[in-house]
């Protein structure tokens, strides 16, 4: 497993608080684990719900997911 850090999106802007550190075995267990939802990675910018990106110094960009 690995440390994935988590942005939540509610009420259509990033959440002030810090993201969440999620252990995970991927970057979809880490969105449903932060939000408990099922998301994708395919939708609308209107619909996004999180941004996970893998807990390292460097690495790439976070990933979006959103609601179906």
């Amino acid at each position: 497993m690995d440390i994935y850090q988590v942005q939540l999106w509610p009420n259509g802007r990033w959440d002030r608080q810090p993201w969440r550190k999620v252990a995970a075995s991927n970057e979809d267990e880490a969105a449903f684990k932060a939000t408990g939802e099922r998301l994708s990675k395919e939708g609308r910018n209107g619909k996004i719900r999180a941004r996970v990106i893998k807990h390292a110094a460097y690495g790439p960009p976070a990933t979006a997911f959103y609601a179906d």
